[in-house]
């Protein structure tokens, strides 16, 4: 399910060698979800980077690494949340790797945005939604 397009990712922000990640709720042990933070640009990150106490570093977001989670885990739920401006905002749109992925072999601008993460405060974590408005749907993982 699409719920909008967003620009299409091309860089994360690592924490040392890892890239920088929301806290996310996983709904049961059966479910895994990787997400991670991607940009489209440097004003983005940029703008992530300021809202930030932690000294991140840009990496390019390269397929290689998307095709290599998607193939570790076929099961697995993997999103890159779009442009985030700081890691604990309300609410953060994500595509998926595969999406992104495709947006880099079409050599597209942007890239369908097909979840959302929630914040919980009470958890002090995301709760991940497919963010269609078709009724029904609700948490993924």
């Amino acid at each position: 399910m699409v719920d909008g397009f967003a620009k299409a990712p091309r860089y994360v922000l690592k924490d040392g060698s890892r890239p920088t990640c929301p806290s996310v709720l996983q709904a049961s042990s059966d479910s895994v979800a990787t997400v991670v933070f991607g940009f489209s640009d440097k004003p983005e990150y940029d703008a992530f980077q300021a809202a930030s106490s932690i000294a991140l570093t840009p990496y390019p977001l390269v397929k290689g690494y998307l095709q290599n989670q998607i193939e570790l885990d076929t099961a697995a739920l993997n999103l890159v949340v779009v442009d985030a401006t700081a890691a604990g905002q309300p609410i953060l749109n994500a595509a998926t790797f595969e999406s992104v992925l495709e947006s880099f072999q079409l050599n597209s601008d942007t890239v369908a945005i097909s979840h959302r993460l929630v914040f919980d405060e009470s958890a002090s974590g995301y709760r991940i939604e497919e963010s269609s408005l078709v009724p029904g749907t609700g948490p993924v993982a």
